[in-house]
């Protein structure tokens, strides 16, 4: 259930946050989707949300839905498990 970013180069924008959701995974890039990019985009990890330090709005990285009112939900990417100890995360 613990939310990873990783944030290795030519991986999403800022990264992507993966996390088991204990029925599969989910991946999101890691931009604050509501925000242009700045210095201050790029998400961080607070338990099972994703925070975005521009506006401090908090996303569930269940659903990728903000805690708050706004117009855009996380961005997903999709994810296959290749093997037990592998998944693939890709758009």
């Amino acid at each position: 259930g613990n939310a990873k970013k990783i944030t290795v180069a030519g991986i999403g924008i800022n990264g992507v946050i993966v996390m088991n959701t204990g029925s599969g995974y989910a991946a999101w890039e890691a931009s604050c989707p509501n925000q242009e990019l700045s210095n201050c985009s790029g998400m961080t990890v607070n338990g099972v949300n994703a925070v975005c330090p521009c506006d401090d709005v908090e996303y569930s990285l269940f659903t990728g839905q903000a805690t708050t009112p706004v117009e855009f939900p996380l961005k997903p990417y999709r994810v296959a498990t290749v093997s037990q100890n592998v998944i693939r995360v890709y758009n």
